[in-house]
């Protein structure tokens, strides 16, 4: 075979390569739009059909007022598995969606739109309203306006409305285990949890001063020790003129919280002379950042023990062996919610997340496991360098072990089948399933790209063999 006939015989070989190739992107292709997050509705649960437990009589457990906040695209299509995860008639669910967002709220946006025909379709019994109030800047003082707006409406717009427990989650958060589980469980723990020991700053909230000078947060807060605790001067209900010395303390933007805390806050915040009212004005005049993270916390620090109903808690240790599976310290407390029969819980995290891995913790615990990073084309956000990251299968084994009530965050565009296994009845239902010590996952197969360069070269190929026969040609 001469160098014409080998050239022409290795182009008909790339030209079946490259139709080989073509089928095989057809393919993948078809498969990818069959693994695309679904929209449309589910099957209504056939207990949400069966309407004889009539929303006017007292079903068992606690009835919870949910605010969801909702702030960009991903969040709402979030929300979908989650809204599917908490519809009840004991509950009612409240969605906030950040103003600055609006445009989420259009007819034209389908994933909007398929929660909304979810809720028409499907609310299981539940009340469920979708709003647009406040516009939020992150670590500003506007962090906490949708959570005081949602309580204000839960305690005056929803006061007919037999709620328990007033509980505000992202849209990306999942319930650990099921209505009539969260409902007896939340029943037995009649306390206002403003923290979880997964913010480090265990399951009550962290004096300032408990933080090595040093750390950010302590310094920021004190201005690095240059500026004394605020001396709150205010007028309590009867007309008398007080102060209040209020030392920062750190807990968590996300809460649980009784009714009856509620009302209280709510009746306060609508006094323009009252503690927490000037509290508010001393950490916006101030400048102070991320006061979602301090302005409940300490407020719940500084006020009546009966009315603040922090949780109960029994110290235990972490053993050796049980750090080493969740990278702590050995000689870090765990603290473990009672019940409210004082029975010991097994409950170490309310809400499991995954924060602030990225350097050692202020009390020298030094993180060790691997962490979910988000694809290149997905719709989630890549997380800020200190979190929350993003959660997936190989969380559950410690997700367990936490005994949390929810998880957060979770993404349809990150691992779906988080949502495929929670929430579930029993603890004993979740997988353990661990971090292996490390695991490395190859790169998505990318047909296209290959077809691409196969082209590339059968193109290159192709010159190259007319060049050739042009050149045979003028010998």
């Amino acid at each position: 075979m001469n160098r014409l006939g080998r050239r022409r015989f290795r182009l008909s070989i790339l030209v079946v390569v490259s139709l080989l190739v073509l089928t095989l992107v057809l393919t993948a292709n078809a498969t990818s739009e069959d693994d695309e997050v679904e929209n449309e509705a589910v099957p209504c649960p056939s207990q949400c059909l069966d309407m004889n437990l009539a929303k006017d009589k007292r079903s068992p457990g606690a009835h919870i007022f949910y605010l969801v906040l909702l702030h960009n695209e991903r969040t709402v299509q979030d929300a979908l598995p989650l809204f599917r995860s908490i519809r009840d008639p004991r509950n009612t669910v409240v969605f906030h969606v950040d103003k600055k967002a609006k445009q989420l709220l259009l007819p034209e946006n389908e994933s909007i739109m398929a929660l909304r025909r979810e809720i028409d379709s499907c609310a299981c019994g539940s009340t469920v309203r979708i709003d647009s109030v406040h516009h939020v800047e992150w670590s500003k003082w506007s962090m906490n306006l949708p959570t005081l707006w949602g309580m204000r409406i839960a305690v005056r717009a929803y006061a007919a409305i037999d709620w328990d427990v007033f509980i505000n989650l992202s849209g990306d958060t999942l319930p650990v285990y099921a209505s009539d589980a969260m409902a007896e469980t939340l029943d037995n723990l009649p306390y206002n949890f403003v923290t979880s020991r997964s913010c480090e700053t265990g399951l009550l909230p962290t004096n300032v001063y408990k933080f090595p000078s040093w750390w950010h947060k302590r310094s920021h807060y004190t201005r690095e020790g240059t500026e004394p605790d605020p001396v709150i001067v205010y007028t309590d209900k009867k007309g008398e003129t007080r102060n209040q010395t209020m030392v920062t303390h750190f807990g968590s933007q996300w809460v649980i919280l009784q009714r009856k805390f509620c009302v209280w806050l709510v009746d306060e915040m609508s006094r323009r002379d009252s503690l927490p009212s000037k509290f508010a004005d001393y950490l916006q005049m101030s400048g102070k950042l991320m006061t979602d993270e301090t302005f409940i916390p300490t407020l719940i620090m500084h006020m009546d023990p009966d009315l603040a109903q922090l949780p109960k808690l029994y110290p235990s240790y972490d053993t050796d062996d049980d750090d080493e599976e969740d990278g702590g310290d050995a000689t870090e407390t765990q603290q473990v919610v009672l019940w409210k029969n004082q029975t010991l819980s097994d409950i170490t995290d309310v809400r499991y997340e995954r924060m602030d891995e990225h350097i050692p913790t202020a009390f020298g615990r030094f993180w060790t496991q691997q962490r979910y990073i988000v694809p290149e084309d997905s719709l989630a956000d890549e997380p800020r360098a200190w979190g929350p990251y993003f959660l997936g299968v190989y969380d559950l084994a410690n997700i367990r072990k936490s005994g949390a009530l929810f998880v957060r965050k979770v993404s349809l565009h990150v691992d779906p089948n988080m949502v495929q296994l929670l929430p579930v009845s029993r603890r004993e239902e979740i997988p353990e399933i661990q971090w292996p010590i490390e695991v490395i996952v190859t790169e998505k197969p990318d047909w296209h790209r290959r077809f691409q360069e196969i082209q590339a070269v059968m193109e290159e190929e192709r010159g190259k063999a007319l060049h050739d026969e042009k050149h045979d040609d003028e010998l």
